[in-house]
């Protein structure tokens, strides 16, 4: 070994240590990785050709987290997201006993939120996360019991698997069940949260408050520690706690509707949660925009949400199984319900990819979307017919060591400033042709702490922000995947582009197909959960500068 050569790999040694200590950007994937302007190494640029493509309606059933409410961006037009859920009993052979009379119904579902302070008066201050808001945050939100068995099993699907889409809202919506003021079910009927808390429904908005159940009595006055009723009633000071629960839905349903459909329910269907979810087939979330232009949205993990009813009945004995207790003796029972089983998101959108003959911008679009093909080489220009792209070809004969690739996605600020909403944190590069995950992907095992969809940092895609809070531009190395490409062209396939919610999720989704068909296409899981979108600068775009192309960092051989 020359001296020259045994310098360089010292140097090269020594600076991968020091930068590896870096925790703003880092990398994993290996020992020939390096940053933009990083040691001696030549950089290039090379030509890549992309494209946009519309993904229709996509699978929603049994999503890790969902959406719920109706957004508005000028960029990508109105979403609205609703959501049926099956509910589930606490355990087997529920036994209500007799003449139940409920006090209270309501469900309730936390949002992702963060303690950031507690007030004079002991009540804890949250911010709240994935919550996408307009300038006017409320919209309609009514509940309905939903009237479809939500089943897992379809004999016309492979393998008799259940697939529900975004766009399969009018099974629900055509067999909702409200109630009348009196609790009588009545199809499509006045909505179940019937609160005259206007919040509740009509003028619902995402509170970012706690929720504080106080001591009471049997009158509902709030009583002292010792259950005397206080003097002030108006004084939240002197009130007891009784349960606090993070900000969260909350919302008040028809007490004596709950009453019949559950605690008056024949004994064989609270038996089991077959047949308990066959007798009550859950809850239906319909948000509904109350001006065009107005609303929020927010990203909920239902399975921690529940419905929880109060209520009095008769017992022959107390807690105690005292005997002696006379029959008229009323017990005050509670009864929860989980929002768990089989569930549903289902988009409204207004959204339609714009016509771009030219391929100028890149539009990627979380939902019932659109996302972006990427190919590195084309495949069109082979001049010596070997079935080769030609840039591939020269690469090879370059006989370079690759130390890092990049695609740095530029975003078009002055499309999204028009828009002034909210931008996606990540974007994903996937394998398209294979379905999953980049080489580059898998090698990096760098984490996030306590936030862990930002994973992956080295592999990167995560928005790079200007000093006014603005996108600039999204980054993903794809070292590991080129030198595949290099080495065998058969690892030369194409690449899909989407917004992602958590870097982590790397199943996938269905395309809805045409009637008849099989589901064959997929998109990313992940990419269906987010609900944003961004516009990004093409390989053609108008701007020069930033055209997005494959750099390359690499150095020659000795």
């Amino acid at each position: 070994m020359n001296k020259i050569s045994l310098v360089k790999k010292l140097l090269l040694l020594s600076s991968i240590v020091f930068f590896a200590s870096c925790d703003k950007e880092f990398n994993t994937i290996g020992s020939e990785i390096v940053g933009d302007d990083y040691f001696n190494f030549t950089k290039t640029e090379l030509p890549i050709t992309a494209s946009n493509f519309a993904t229709g309606p996509v699978q929603t059933n049994n999503l890790t987290l969902n959406s719920l409410g109706t957004y508005h961006n000028p960029a990508f037009g109105t979403t609205t997201a609703h959501f049926v859920t099956q509910a589930e009993l606490p355990f087997s052979n529920v036994t209500v006993n007799t003449n139940p009379v409920i006090d209270s119904v309501w469900v309730y579902v936390p949002f992702f939120s963060t303690q950031t302070d507690t007030d004079a008066d002991g009540i804890r201050q949250f911010e709240l996360d994935s919550v996408y808001k307009n300038n006017v945050d409320k919209f309609k939100l009514k509940v309905y019991e939903n009237g479809y068995y939500l089943g897992n099993y379809n004999p016309d699907n492979e393998n008799g698997v259940q697939r529900f889409y975004s766009n399969d809202k009018g099974l629900i919506e055509s067999n909702l069940i409200g109630a009348d003021p009196s609790g009588n079910a009545v199809p499509s009927g006045p909505y179940l949260n019937n609160s005259t808390n206007l919040s509740e429904n009509e003028e619902f908005f995402f509170n970012n408050e706690e929720r504080i159940i106080y001591k009471t009595n049997g009158a509902g006055d709030y009583v002292n520690a010792s259950g005397e009723v206080l003097a002030d009633q108006g004084d939240v000071s002197l009130r007891v706690i009784k349960e606090r629960f993070a900000p969260g839905i909350w919302l008040n349903l028809n007490k004596k509707y709950f009453e019949n459909k559950i605690l008056k329910a024949g004994a064989q269907n609270l038996s089991n949660n077959n047949a308990f979810k066959s007798h009550f087939r859950g809850l239906y979330f319909q948000a509904q925009a109350i001006n065009a232009t107005d609303g929020a949205m927010a990203l909920l993990d239902f399975s921690k949400g529940y419905i929880k009813m109060t209520y009095k009945m008769d017992s022959s004995t107390d807690d105690d199984n005292d005997p002696t207790t006379p029959t008229a003796t009323r017990l005050k029972r509670n009864l929860t319900l989980r929002l768990g089983g089989n569930t549903v998101n289902f988009f409204d959108t207004d959204y339609t990819l714009p016509s771009d003959p030219l391929n100028q911008k890149l539009y990627l679009k979380g939902g019932n979307g659109s996302a972006a093909y990427i190919d590195l080489f084309d495949t069109s220009i082979d001049a010596n017919n070997n079935q080769v792209p030609d840039a591939l070809d020269e690469l090879r004969a370059n006989n370079w060591l690759i130390n890092e690739a990049n695609l740095t996605f530029y975003i078009d600020q002055a499309a999204m400033s028009l828009t002034g909403q909210l931008e996606p944190n990540r974007i994903y590069l996937y394998d398209y042709n294979n379905k999953k995950p980049l080489v580059d992907f898998y090698a990096d095992g760098s984490t996030n702490g306590s936030v862990p969809k930002f994973n992956k940092r080295g592999f990167g895609g995560i928005i790079e922000k200007s000093a006014d809070g603005k996108g600039l531009k999204y980054k993903i190395r794809i070292t590991e995947y080129l030198k595949s490409c290099i080495k065998n062209d058969s690892t030369n396939f194409r690449l899909g582009l989407v917004v992602t919610e958590n870097i982590n999720t790397i199943t996938n989704a269905y395309m809805r197909p045409p009637a008849g068909q099989q589901p064959t296409r997929v998109v990313p899981l992940s990419s269906v959960i987010n609900p944003l979108g961004t516009i990004l600068h093409s390989p053609n775009s108008t701007d020069s500068n930033k055209r997005l192309k494959l750099e390359i960092y690499y150095t020659k051989p000795d």
